[in-house]
């Protein structure tokens, strides 16, 4: 695991300016593969910088690149969190261009990677730049031959001074992004048809959060923007606009408002609001649960409260699969994995998921963001 590398003090201004980039298509006749990548920066007062990578790679040697490059159509996001887990995206899917393309006459090994990430003087494979970066932000993919399986950033915020990110991972796929959501979404969109709530809320959680449902994830798993916007859709769709996830934004909004300093209380404030607390004892005792509703204790009907689904938590089965080892195994910690993989999981899934889908349902805007 690499660390991070700052050449001064961190500034306590982080200026990145943002633009609409167009990339260049790739050729119509070359094969590609999706790509999702992500890694972070931990900065100084419990901040941090989050950098996603997605998009897609043409399926061509490192030598067929050099001999007839082809665009490529990657984005990066780039989010800033403080310590009490405000939010604030500084690029919104950002095009990544070759650097190679965007500076031909550079030595490609000045750029401080880490040795496996960094590039030969005259050899920029997988190295990638955004120019909506007012100082610099790049992008090395490895290993160059194959697909990429990891990534790493450097990102300046300001002349001479920069952050390393730690090493990230990478998942591919080859397959065309429109069929994959539309094969994926297939089954959600049966499920809300018939109104089957139950079974909807978990193919949902089957996408958005393969590791929360009982079902098997589709891999590689994929979450691009069309895909949650498609998601929320059908929900308001099936349920006259009480269900789906720009629902949860609004109400998650209103909780923020609330309370801008404590995501914590954001947090609750948000499960009072979308009818995710327990209201009354439960009738056993129960070491695992806390005063958050756990799967089988929801309202899958159009009774429940505004945004009540999709549910936000993890399947009972899992939980139990967690709590309980299989025959021989001794496990001292299972019960307490079990709760914190269901109370605990929604104090950081909820903000994230909805900044991502707040990021899917808004357009990119060109603007510079200080903070």
């Amino acid at each position: 695991m690499s660390k991070m590398l700052i050449l001064k003090p961190l500034s306590c201004v982080l200026t990145v300016a943002l633009g609409t980039t167009t990339t260049p298509p790739v050729d119509a006749q070359t094969g590609s593969y999706r790509v999702a990548c992500q890694t972070m920066v931990s900065l100084s007062q419990g901040a941090s910088l989050t950098y996603r990578l997605a998009g897609s790679l043409p399926e061509i040697t490192a030598a067929e690149r050099l001999q007839n490059p082809v665009g490529t159509t990657l984005t990066l996001t780039v989010q800033w969190q403080d310590r009490n887990g405000r939010v604030q995206t500084l690029l919104n899917a950002s095009a990544l261009g070759d650097y190679e393309q965007l500076a031909p006459d550079a030595d490609y090994s000045q750029l401080p990677f880490e040795e496996t990430f960094r590039g030969q003087p005259n050899n920029a494979d997988f190295l990638y730049g955004t120019p909506a970066s007012v100082h610099g932000l790049y992008v090395s993919l490895r290993p160059t031959s194959g697909k990429p399986q990891q990534i790493q950033t450097v990102h300046y915020l300001n002349s001479g001074e920069y952050v390393r990110s730690t090493v990230g991972d990478c998942q591919t796929g080859n397959t065309d992004p429109d069929t994959t959501v539309d094969e994926q979404l297939k089954r959600l969109q049966e499920r809300l048809q018939a109104e089957d709530w139950v079974a909807a809320d978990r193919e949902t959680r089957r996408l958005l959060a393969p590791e929360s449902a009982s079902l098997p994830p589709f891999e590689p798993v994929f979450v691009p923007p069309e895909m949650i916007r498609a998601i929320d859709q059908m929900w308001l769709t099936a349920s006259n606009g009480r269900f789906g996830l720009s629902v949860q934004l609004r109400l998650w909004q209103q909780a923020l408002t609330e309370h801008p300093n404590n995501r914590e209380a954001a947090v609750n404030a948000f499960r009072d609001r979308v009818g995710w607390k327990l209201t009354a004892p439960r009738s056993e005792v129960d070491f695992i649960s806390s005063d958050w509703l756990n799967e089988s204790e929801l309202t899958y009907s159009l009774q429940a409260p505004q945004g009540h689904l999709p549910w936000g938590g993890v399947s009972d089965e899992v939980v139990q699969s967690v709590a309980i080892p299989p025959p021989g195994v001794h496990c001292g910690s299972c019960t307490v994995d079990a709760m914190q993989l269901r109370n605990e999981r929604f104090y950081s899934y909820i903000p994230q998921l909805m900044e991502r889908v707040e990021l899917s349902l808004d357009s990119p805007v060109s603007q510079t963001r200080n903070h």
